[in-house]
């Protein structure tokens, strides 16, 4: 791979995963209706992780499945359950939020943040499995 289409890879995958972990991390801590205005852009960083991540395993691991592999794998696995975590409980309440009275926004909102904390937790199994598999 070119050093210039990985390096712009490397950083498209660093930064829209610190966006994705970070804003999740912060929402998982906020009882708010931002949640569900931040939700189409974590998303959207969600989808870029996987992508250039997918991209940075093809070109530098290659179909090699040892250690350090699985160990990225597992974090892998990790961010595609936080990002399924989202859709189902934060993007369902986004809906209902669309279409509810204010009156409902408590209940929404604890969907919203109960998404974002699973996520959040996940993603940081994801980031310590690059951490640790980086000395394997």
């Amino acid at each position: 791979m070119d050093a210039y289409l990985l390096v712009a890879t490397l950083t498209l995958h660093v930064l829209a995963g610190v966006f994705w972990a970070g804003s999740t991390s912060a929402m998982a801590n906020l009882a708010s209706t931002d949640a569900a205005r931040l939700f189409p852009f974590q998303m959207g960083s969600a989808a870029l992780t996987v992508l250039t991540g997918l991209a940075l395993w093809w070109f530098q691991l290659g179909t090699n499945f040892d250690t350090h592999e699985q160990i990225l794998a597992v974090g892998l696995v990790a961010a595609l359950i936080a990002a399924a975590a989202q859709i189902a409980l934060v993007g369902r309440a986004r809906s209902r939020l669309a279409g509810s009275a204010p009156a409902d926004d408590s209940a929404t909102n604890t969907n919203m943040t109960q998404g974002n904390r699973i996520a959040a937790g996940l993603l940081m199994i994801t980031v310590a499995s690059m951490v640790i598999a980086r000395f394997f």
